[in-house]
């Protein structure tokens, strides 16, 4: 595979008197410093809003430049590198700090981690916060980003799955736009156990949320965690997402 050359900025929306545009720029670099666990680079890109000739908005957006693959031989390829992912289950729990993110606090923690070898990190399982992926980036930890920990049928009786049919398609083209840019994340998971691994439909649904993955980012897999990998494979389920 030839280096990347490119990096695309798939689109910004502006408002202005209810009308929307979209305006799509590609940004050309050279030899660029690619990111890597070793040597996690990042660039910038700053977006600058005019009007009338005065800047009326700006906004910078850290990103950095690597290419990912999944092969049957060699594993995940970093930047053409073969990686083991020595990974841990982050649940977003920081103990005795409460909730609240804590800046410092996650940091300590991948400091920790990456001094017992830690390189990869499952964010079971739901969004991170964007600092966590942000630290990410600056510290060379890879991600497996995971949306969801249950569909359409419940694991708890005030849980998602109560909103799930009006918001699942919303909520997941939100997550995957607020985190793409991060070099960091190398894997998108669409579900945690979820039981639709056993229901009839289960794959009609999974395949669903693997095109909304696939539509709003063509750069990375998909993969859901079966704890029924008899029923997933099954009912089809497991063919549903990219890697399982």
């Amino acid at each position: 595979r030839r280096p990347p050359r490119s990096t695309l900025f798939p689109y910004t929306t502006l408002f202005r008197s209810g009308a929307k545009q979209t305006v799509e720029a590609r940004i050309e670099v050279a030899n660029p410093h690619r990111w890597d666990m070793d040597t996690p680079y990042l660039y910038s890109a700053v977006s600058t809003l005019k009007e009338g000739g005065k800047q009326s908005d700006r906004y910078v957006t850290p990103f950095g430049i690597r290419t990912i693959e999944y092969t049957h031989d060699r594993g995940f390829l970093l930047n053409g590198r073969p990686h083991k992912f020595q990974g841990v289950c982050n649940h977003a729990d920081l103990g005795a700090l409460g909730t609240a993110v804590n800046v410092r606090g996650l940091e300590r923690q991948l400091e920790i981690m990456k001094s017992m070898g830690v390189n990869a990190i499952r964010t079971s399982h739901n969004p991170p916060a964007p600092e966590l992926l942000d630290l990410a980036d600056r510290m060379g930890v890879v991600v497996m980003d995971e949306a969801f920990d249950m569909w359409e049928i419940p694991k708890v009786k005030n849980g998602l799955s109560k909103f799930w049919k009006e918001w699942y398609e919303t909520d997941l083209r939100e997550f995957i736009r607020r985190d793409r840019n991060h070099p960091s994340v190398v894997l998108w998971s669409i579900g945690n156990e979820i039981p639709e691994q056993g229901r009839a439909d289960g794959a009609k649904l999974a395949q669903k949320l693997t095109d909304i993955c696939h539509e709003e980012d063509r750069t990375r897999p998909t993969t859901a965690a079966f704890n029924n990998a008899d029923g997933a494979m099954k009912n089809g389920l497991a063919d549903a997402v990219d890697i399982q």
